[in-house]
């Protein structure tokens, strides 16, 4: 099972995931190597020999220095003296993102304890079989009630929807902007070789033969090609650095774990590379190099466009590059918005100022009602001695981490309602827990030390559930063999997400005597103590008890956003760089056409023709190009529109807004694409072009 256990290192203390594993997990798994010790041996985990530890590299590195010495050598976890025995890779994680610590047991001398187990089937197996043979293997070890889904989902320790549905689509935002880029360097050396047509005239016209101009047009293409290669596997490496060492840990193991730049990697960069150059430099070759041996005796190219070929193609580049653009713009848009909305949307609570500490107050203690209500006060006391301190509750489970998650039948004593299945969030709370986050009592009243387990106060989705139209007070409703009965009602909390199934009901138990690992949430003022200060505090004052993790309430939903906000930084750093190549790329083709039409210009100005109209010619032309593409574009946006419709909160596919903000913006950057050259075709002065004749 994972938990987030202290770590010791000198003088700091630090929290880190750990999981209890069994002996054989790493056998299971298959492949896992340590690069340095050994793994657990199959006695390790037994009473007498359970103070063995495993260690990611990440840990040994960035903590201990990369110490030679590192296995044999002792660490102290939760403050138990633990032996490590080997160091696993960095790029190793499991059974969740932020594992990297990893202690033996041996569930056969643990009779009753909670616990995971992972089944490995073929890969030719389908997974709805596969789930069925689970469900029965559950059942027959008397775990009806087991939580059955794929490990791959579950790696950051949620059902992970989001990412499985996004990283297809990231994906395919990669290959646009590749298509993108290419279409933008195939168009821009189509300008360079016909730019040089008398010089492979005059070639032509020494002997040299059609095949040897092309091959001199793909080696020039693939020098550049090497040297793109190389300098973005360098700039590749300098962004993973500055990201590694600039992003906060639960940001990189929410979103990029592992964030590195390894062999795989690289080859996949190098073969990108060689399409990439492939792609863009062969159809600029066999088209650049097509001349004419008698165009080296003009001293003067007079031909005032470009080759026909040329033109198409170029212009051709143009439109797919704009429809890309455009389409991953909205894209890009429509998930920014659904991270703005995400980050606005009502939450039911109030999280800001409030701090959360998770403690630990040892076995004995907190099956000891006495002892534990003891400790309890004796916190509490200690923390209300801190500045800016005005409300303390205590609780098992805070928003958005959720309490216990509770499915099955949930059965309400009202005549005619029909047992409802869903999945709900049990908080156990103290009383100050509702005037802390801005919890409204909406029926009934909080809870009294009177109070027992049995007294539970429901959410208003929940009593809509089991009592519909009635009024829920007093009422009872059964789960499994347990009965509750309902004192009040609170206003509903929400967790907003894209993945409906995480915003759960919820109900909430007295923090009385039950015996769980507790809680307590701080609401300040302006004054509110660092999470640091308030965990040298409590060290100092109540030895007896372990700080799990203390964090603000607002980093959890911060982290809650992690993924959303990845996927819309991401999808718009694709949408500006196509943006950006299209704009670059019509710039580019459009300076070079006018430069090719100086005569044509020259001659419409001699007729009379203002430098306004030559300036709309020019103008029109960039225009058409941008319209072409963007009509294809709304063909191609509307269609990503629907397949993010899954990753998308509070918006349709058709959101007028996001529309109209892809549509402004990339007429805006158009005309800004075209002005400059359609401002210098107007300047041409056709005197000196007579004298250049």
């Amino acid at each position: 099972m994972p938990e987030t256990v202290l770590l010791e290192t000198g003088q700091t203390v630090v929290t880190r995931g750990m999981a209890i594993v069994t002996p054989g997990v790493f056998d299971f798994l298959g492949g896992v190597r340590p690069v340095k010790g050994r793994l657990f041996d199959p006695t390790e985990g037994r009473a007498g020999q359970n103070d063995r530890v495993l260690v990611s590299e990440t840990v040994w590195r960035s903590l201990f220095g990369a110490d030679p010495g590192f296995v044999g050598r002792t660490i102290t976890v939760n403050r138990e003296r633990l032996v490590v025995v080997g160091i696993l890779p960095a790029d190793f994680r499991f059974p969740s993102a932020d594992t990297v610590l990893w202690k033996p047991t041996d569930l056969a001398s643990r009779p009753g304890e909670l616990a995971r187990a992972y089944v490995r089937f073929a890969s030719v197996m389908p997974r709805e079989e596969a789930l069925r043979l689970a469900t029965d293997a559950a059942r027959a070890a008397d775990a009806a009630n087991a939580s059955l889904r794929p490990w791959v989902y579950t790696l950051a320790g949620v059902d992970d929807e989001y990412s499985k549905r996004a990283v297809p689509l990231l994906a395919g935002g990669v290959g646009l902007v590749f298509l993108v880029l290419c279409a933008n360097v195939c168009g821009l050396l189509l300008a360079r070789l016909t730019a040089r047509r008398r010089e492979f005239s005059m070639r032509a016209a020494l002997g040299a033969s059609r095949g040897r101009l092309i091959r001199q047009a793909v080696v020039e293409s693939c020098l550049l090609g090497t040297l793109g290669v190389v300098l973005g596997a360098a700039l590749a490496w300098a962004l993973v650095s500055v990201a590694r060492a600039l992003m906060p840990e639960p940001i990189l193991l929410q979103t990029l774990n592992p964030l590195n730049l390894g062999a795989r990697a690289l080859a996949a960069t190098s073969a990108a590379g060689v399409l990439a150059t492939l792609a863009s430099g062969l159809l600029p070759a066999w088209l650049g190099t097509r001349v004419d041996a008698g165009d080296s005796l003009r001293v003067v190219d007079r031909g005032g466009t470009e080759a026909r070929g040329a033109r198409v193609l170029t212009r051709g580049l143009l439109v797919v590059e704009v429809t890309f653009a455009c389409t991953l713009l909205l894209g890009a848009t429509l998930l920014t918005r659904t991270f703005v909305n995400l980050t606005h949307a009502e939450r039911g609570l109030v999280t800001s100022s409030v701090t959360t500490l998770w403690l630990s107050m040892g076995e004995a203690v907190a099956k000891d009602p006495a002892a534990r209500l003891t400790l309890t006060r004796s916190v509490e006391e200690d923390l209300r001695q801190l500045p800016g301190v005005r409300y303390l509750a205590w609780s098992y489970g805070v928003p958005p981490r959720g309490g216990m998650t509770s499915f099955g039948e949930w059965i309400s004593d009202q005549p005619g309602v029909p047992p409802i299945t869903v999945v709900l969030d049990r908080y156990i709370v103290s009383p100050d827990f509702f005037r802390l986050y801005e919890i409204p009592i909406v029926k009934g009243r909080t809870f009294t030390p009177a109070d027992t387990f049995a007294d539970v106060i429901v959410s208003e989705r929940l009593a809509k559930m089991l009592w519909p139209g009635s009024n829920p007070l007093g009422h009872t409703f059964r789960f499994m063999k347990d009965s509750f009965r309902v004192i009040g009602v609170a206003r509903e909390i929400h967790l907003p997400a894209i993945d409906a199934r995480l915003d759960r009901p919820q109900f909430y138990h007295p923090y009385t005597t039950v015996a769980f690992t507790p809680m307590i949430s701080m609401r300040c003022d302006s004054r509110c103590p660092e999470p640091a200060v308030i965990r040298h505090w409590l060290a100092s004052t109540e030895p007896t008890i372990s700080i799990q993790d203390v964090r603000p309430a607002d980093q959890d939903y911060a982290r809650q956003l992690a993924r959303p906000r990845a996927s819309a930084a991401l999808a718009g750093a694709f949408a500006a760089v196509a943006v950006i190549a299209a704009a670059g790329g019509l710039f580019s083709v459009l300076s070079y056409a006018v430069s090719r039409r100086r005569r044509e210009f020259g001659i419409r100005t001699a007729l009379g023709a203002s430098p306004r109209q030559i300036r709309r010619l020019v103008l029109r032309d960039g225009v058409v190009i941008a319209g072409v593409g963007l009509l294809l574009g709304a063909v191609f946006a509307a269609w990503l529109a629907r397949a993010l419709a899954s990753l998308q909160y509070g918006i349709t596919p058709r959101d007028p807004l996001a529309w109209s903000m892809v549509l402004v913006f990339l007429a805006l950057t158009t005309v800004a694409a075209s002005w400059a050259p359609a401002t210098a075709a107007a300047r041409f002065d056709p005197l000196v072009l007579l004298r250049e004749e």
